[in-house]
């Protein structure tokens, strides 16, 4: 549960293809003229740029959070050249930024620059570009002789202390000294920009009849207003703007996320298309996105307001003060307790943990201290058995089957483990804890286990290092959930049953682990074991350069708090099968 540059990089998850166009380097730009829509004039490249050494034209979006990221970096480098005669200017030309998104963003985000509405993509068409953020230098005479990604901080899941190339700092240091680009293109890596396509004359698919239930099942839980995903999708014009980065992820299975094999119906929260929703959503996409007659749109969905819970919780726990999380940079962890001691024994049915500003929370973990207990007792190696709750990206709250529920013992503590990822806008965060609760003791009570390995030493350039843990329970044993858990070294997870007969079975295989999708996968038929059964946790870390996301491969690795370190964590969440509530 660590490291995300906002919720809303896991979600977009995709970086851009090797078959993108290639930017028209050493072409001169046309002149042109765009509107500034936070001061309403007009804005026209010869006025600015006629007296320029060098001119940057910064291709953003105020919907992407890979360009809202980038926001303080580019102003950075804006701010150290602002002697040298240099010429900056944004364009969003993204569908999604209308006239008012573009003038409030201008307004809060704090770009040393005007940013411009390119209605129509019509200069990024001229300029071949097709994800933003992309950053096109052009020299005094206004030839492009770099255009591409501003350095490799920041991409889909992908977020460094620092960055380790500079790509658009050197090109603009080339130009300014009159010198070549050494490197004048590297593809960027963020949010497609959709372009209008052509609707078919007599379309098979619209949306209000076929996209939309589907959007409804299988996004809208994440893409709603005040969720996490970085854009809403509960609207047509919503989903057809956003129509080119949802073909390219579905089509690649990155969205919904899922990352276990097993088949449909072995989990009950599978968010997977099936081959049927896939194969209609990518058609719609390349029929035009035809909207059809609202006659035919479903009924809206609806959604618990504020709590996800299905009801409004009992009681709520809030962070007794605000943090502040500045626009960019790192934070440690910050430990705070929340509420006073319970004083008395609660049993909890339902559990969510609700970040404030979930932008820039990666995860929140709701930890119980147990009279007789201390912050460094709940988390040493038992962890596991304090772990209340947790918010992670796209997860969904802890709600107890019929007759189960989990104990508060009386005299307990709440203490949240916060992890936040500044993402380019300073906030104040407060986020809180809803519980549900039982006033009679239920039949089962749900525990949680934390089958681990903190012992292990992953070697620097190791590409497939395996670590291994295990946990038996000496009591006939139902499990409930599976939640596998590693760092961005992640490579895959499996969980494993052996039986005191020596019978071995998979019961959940992650091939290709997703360390900003924390995913807990809940079986749709509990798995019941024997006393004696062991559950063997088997992990795989890929520690070499060829780890997009690995911040240091010359680093031998261990265990540590950290995204820069690792975990090995196999959590359970299960209850003893003849259900005692000791």
């Amino acid at each position: 549960m660590r490291s995300r540059l906002t919720v809303a990089f896991a979600l977009l998850a995709a970086v851009a293809p090797a078959a993108d166009p290639p930017p028209p380097v050493g072409s001169k730009l046309p002149d042109f003229t765009l509107p500034e829509p936070a001061t309403g004039k007009k804005w026209t490249l010869a006025d600015h740029a006629r007296d320029a050494k060098a001119t940057v034209i910064v291709f953003t979006s105020t919907a992407c959070p890979v360009c809202t990221g980038y926001g303080p970096r580019l102003a950075e480098i804006a701010k150290k050249h602002a002697a040298d005669k240099v010429t900056w200017v944004g364009v969003a030309s993204h569908p999604a930024d209308d006239t008012d998104a573009v003038a409030k963003y201008a307004g809060i985000a704090g770009l040393p620059f005007p940013l411009l509405k390119d209605d129509g993509a019509v200069l990024a068409d001229k300029l071949q570009v097709d994800r933003v953020p992309t950053v096109v230098v052009l020299d005094a005479g206004r030839t492009v002789r770099y255009a591409g990604r501003v350095d490799d901080q920041l991409a889909p899941n992908v977020q460094r202390a620092k960055a380790t190339t500079a790509e658009l700092a050197d090109a603009l240091a080339a130009v300014l000294k009159g010198e070549d680009v050494k490197v004048p293109h590297v593809a960027a890596a963020g949010c497609k920009i959709t372009r209008d396509n052509v609707v078919k004359a007599e379309p098979s698919l619209t949306y209000h009849k076929h996209v939309a239930p589907i959007v409804q099942a299988k996004c809208q839980d994440c893409h709603r207003p005040g969720e996490a995903g970085p854009f809403a999708l509960t609207t047509y014009r919503q989903v057809k703007n956003w129509s080119a980065m949802i073909r390219e992820v579905v089509a690649e299975g990155i969205m919904p996320p899922w990352h276990a094999d097993a088949p449909h119906g072995h989990f009950k929260n599978d968010r997977r298309l099936t081959a049927d929703e896939k194969k209609m959503l990518l058609a719609w996409v390349d029929q035009g996105c035809p909207e059809g007659e609202v006659k035919d749109a479903p009924p809206p969905r609806k959604f618990a307001d504020g709590w996800r819970l299905g009801r409004e919780p009992d009681e709520v726990l809030t962070m007794p003060k605000a943090v502040k999380v500045p626009a960019s940079g790192s934070m440690p962890y910050e430990y705070l307790l929340v509420g006073k001691p319970f004083a008395e024994d609660k049993w909890v049915t339902a559990i969510e943990v609700r970040p404030e500003q979930r932008a820039v929370v990666h995860h929140i973990i709701a930890f119980m201290i147990p009279p007789g207990k201390t912050m460094l007792d709940v988390l040493g190696r038992d962890f596991g058995r304090y772990m209340l709750g947790a918010y992670v990206p796209g997860d969904q709250p802890i709600v107890a089957g019929p007759k189960q529920a989990r104990k508060i013992p009386k005299g307990t503590q709440i203490i949240f483990e916060v992890h936040y990822t500044p993402n380019g806008k300073a906030v104040t965060d407060r986020s809180s804890l809803g519980l549900c609760y039982t006033k009679d003791a239920p039949e089962t009570e749900l525990q949680c286990v934390a089958v681990m390995n903190e012992k292990f030493r992953i070697p620097a350039g190791a590409e497939n290092h395996e670590v291994k843990s295990e946990h038996t329970f000496t009591k006939a044993t139902t499990l409930i959930s599976l939640t596998p858990h590693m760092h961005v070294r992640g490579k895959a997870f499996r969980y494993e049953v052996v039986t005191p007969d020596g019978k071995r079975e998979t019961i959940l295989n992650v091939p290709k682990y997703d360390f900003n999708w924390q995913a807990t996968y809940d079986f749709a038929k509990p798995v019941e074991l024997p006393a004696g059964a062991k559950l063997e946790c088997t992990a795989w870390y890929d520690n070499s350069a060829k780890n997009p996301f690995n911040p240091d491969p010359k680093k031998m690795v261990r265990w540590g708090d950290m995204t820069s370190d690792e975990m090995m964590i196999g959590f359970a969440l299960y209850h003893d099968t003849k259900g005692n509530t000791r």
